[in-house]
């Protein structure tokens, strides 16, 4: 079943994937120019140098993060904006207002980096969201995906910070994740409060066994 599933969303992924390039709508990463031979770090730069001094072009690696975090934080901002318009309940819209602004500002914090190394994309492709103030999901199922978001964005942002080799790039990466698990701790405590975060099966507790 597992094997079946994840045949036809490759397949899907794949349809997708060549009518957006059909389309011309398929939103391209930074390119660099492709090098002529391997090349091989010769010295480790100071501490004081890496913090203070001038920053290297970023690589191909970070690049690559940051254009997949944008393109990510895009669809999360859609997302969002649909769901803000179909929402009653009012804390629940506070909360996906805190979340439309967290991914505007990575957006916006990603998208200066790559300005400031001469690199520069479109926004995510603009996806229209309908005038529609009604909801095609239950608020609870609106906050089970926004927490399902928030565990991928987490994982994400962790590959990214592994491979970044500026600190200062490092740095803003464990703030994202910092910010993105704040949030997603709000909204687990909003479903706790509704009685809607079901409880994952646990291991029997042995201590309580052992005193009993």
């Amino acid at each position: 079943m597992l094997e079946e599933c994840q045949s036809r969303e490759t397949e899907l992924h794949r349809k997708v994937l060549n009518l957006m390039f059909s389309k011309g709508i398929f939103d391209r990463p930074p390119k660099i120019e492709y090098p002529k031979e391997a090349e091989f770090i010769e010295h480790q730069p100071s501490l004081v140098n890496t913090w203070l001094g001038e920053k290297r072009p970023l690589n191909v690696l970070e690049l690559a993060e940051i254009f997949q975090d944008i393109e990510r934080n895009g669809m999360g901002l859609v997302l969002l904006i649909g769901f803000l318009q179909v929402t009653k309940d009012k804390e629940i819209k506070n909360y996906l207002l805190k979340g439309k602004k967290l991914a505007e500002n990575q957006i916006e914090t990603l998208d200066q980096l790559l300005k400031e190394n001469d690199h520069h994309i479109g926004s995510p492709v603009p996806i229209e969201v309908t005038n529609s103030t009604t909801s095609p999901f239950s608020e609870r199922l609106i906050l089970f995906l926004i927490s399902a978001s928030n565990q991928v964005a987490i994982s994400k942002l962790g590959d990214a910070l592994s491979v970044s080799m500026r600190k200062d790039l490092a740095v803003q990466y464990g703030r994202f994740i910092a910010d993105v698990m704040k949030f997603g701790d709000e909204g687990q405590k909003l479903m706790i409060e509704r009685g809607w975060m079901e409880k994952p099966p646990q291991p029997m507790d042995r201590n309580k066994l052992y005193k009993s």
